[in-house]
């Protein structure tokens, strides 16, 4: 049975949901790790290939041989996940299938190089420099303000972030960094990755990245960079969780609420120019920005469709399926979609975490889910599952998020803590 898309990479929970919605055109390359995995038994073998995704020559000899079979005649390639655009692009050279090239993927990997490249070119970025030391990072303090974020040269958005606005809170931020970083040596996404300024390969768990803090409301959007314009796909805005570690989001709101006076298409020729930079001439990307003073401040960008809750959120509000587009796109279907017609913040959608570590013995929502302003609850965890918390890992304490239709002036905070307190949460800490 032939397959139009061959999905690169992710974790069994993402192929399932995928392959559930679009079971009759998806081919799967994950990891052996996952070979046992219960959640893909239910998944024909035709659909999965399995390989070592650390080496990506096995992966590809791998993949050749299961499409040279006649098992699958994939029409286009797309990737989902961070640590795996490499493997992609190297598997869309070799199978003649369009993906963005590896140099740029490698610039915009690296949270230190995409920046330093748009600086030098003109787009408006925080000031960056690596450190791999306490004195490197006190260097960098002093000489910006003594005002700055620390955050991994890799990794997820949120993870390892700090923001330091005074030595002691620095110091402790470079400890943490210190002690964590090399923890991370086995995760997928702090895998060392070639080094676009030369030969070598760059080590993401011995060095970090540190910058300058910049002020403002943030953002991120989804857009499609096809023969040199700019197509936006989806636009949210950022609520940041005061109570959390630093970097960690409360809620994304949607349509986002812009300043006053912001216009799109100053936003527009940003992302084009930052693309083109970046060595980028097509492409479905995801990025992060904050508007300071009105002016779009890039933060990262990557060549794959934004995650988290954004592509359900969207689906609620307005029914586009931006996974949908993104695969349509890597084969060539693409439309612009319409634009909407919607008040800023009619919808957002909420973070639910664990509050502490442990075994959870309950989890129940039914009581959210009877609240007639809430359109989808979804738990990513279950009983039995244990949570940890950071800096140990910032993902895992994630128990869901349920999206709402959210009322003109709604304080978002406030109603994420009244629906926390509707759920039935029972966590063991010492089980």
């Amino acid at each position: 049975m032939s397959r139009s898309v061959l999905i690169v990479g992710t974790t069994p929970d993402y192929v399932l949901k995928l392959y559930e919605r679009y079971s009759n055109s998806l081919l799967f390359l994950t990891d052996t790790r996952f070979q046992e995995d219960p959640l893909l038994k239910t998944l024909p073998s035709s659909s999965l290939i399995f390989a070592s995704l650390e080496n990506s020559e096995e992966a590809c000899r791998i993949t050749c041989e299961f499409l040279k079979a006649g098992l699958a005649a994939p029409e286009g390639i797309a990737c989902f996940d961070c640590d795996s655009l490499l493997l992609a692009s190297r598997l869309g050279s070799e199978l003649g299938l369009r993906f963005p090239a590896w140099e740029a993927i490698a610039r915009c990997r690296s949270k230190f190089e995409s920046k330093k490249i748009w600086t030098g070119r003109g787009v408006a970025s925080p000031i960056a420099s690596i450190a791999s030391s306490l004195p490197e990072t006190i260097d960098f303090f002093k000489s910006h303000g003594e005002n700055m974020v620390l955050k991994p040269l890799a990794g997820s958005g949120s993870e390892l972030l700090f923001h330091c606005r005074d030595m002691s809170g620095l110091t402790k931020a470079v400890a943490i960094l210190e002690e964590e970083l090399p923890i991370r040596k086995g995760n997928p996404l702090f895998r060392p990755f070639p080094n676009p300024a030369g030969d070598s390969f760059i080590d993401p768990c011995s060095c970090w990245v540190a910058e300058e803090f910049i002020s403002g409301p943030e953002f991120s959007c989804d857009f499609v960079f096809l023969e040199g314009e700019v197509f936006f796909i989806r636009e949210t805005g950022k609520i940041k969780a005061t109570d959390k570690p630093f970097g960690s989001v409360l809620a994304y709101t949607f349509p986002p609420r812009y300043p006053a006076g912001f216009q799109k298409r100053v936003l527009k020729e940003v992302l084009r120019k930052a693309t083109n930079s970046l060595g980028f001439d097509w492409g479905y990307f995801m990025v992060d920005y904050i508007l300071h003073q009105g002016t779009p401040i890039l933060i990262e960008m990557t060549p794959r469709p934004g995650g988290d809750s954004i592509p359900e959120l969207v689906r609620a509000a307005i029914g586009v399926d931006t996974l949908a587009l993104y695969l349509d796109f890597v084969q060539g279907d693409f439309k612009e979609p319409e634009e909407l017609s919607l008040p800023p913040e009619s919808f957002a959608s909420l973070n639910f975490f664990a509050p502490r570590e442990g075994t959870i013995e309950v989890l129940d929502g039914g009581k959210v889910r009877d609240c007639p302003h809430v359109r989808k609850l979804f738990f990513k965890k279950k009983t039995g599952e244990r949570v940890i918390l950071p800096p140990k890992d910032y993902d895992n304490r994630l128990l869901g998020y349920c999206i709402i239709e959210a009322k003109p002036g709604l304080d978002l905070l406030v109603e994420t803590q009244r629906l926390e307190q509707l759920l039935e949460v029972r966590i063991a800490e010492n089980a």
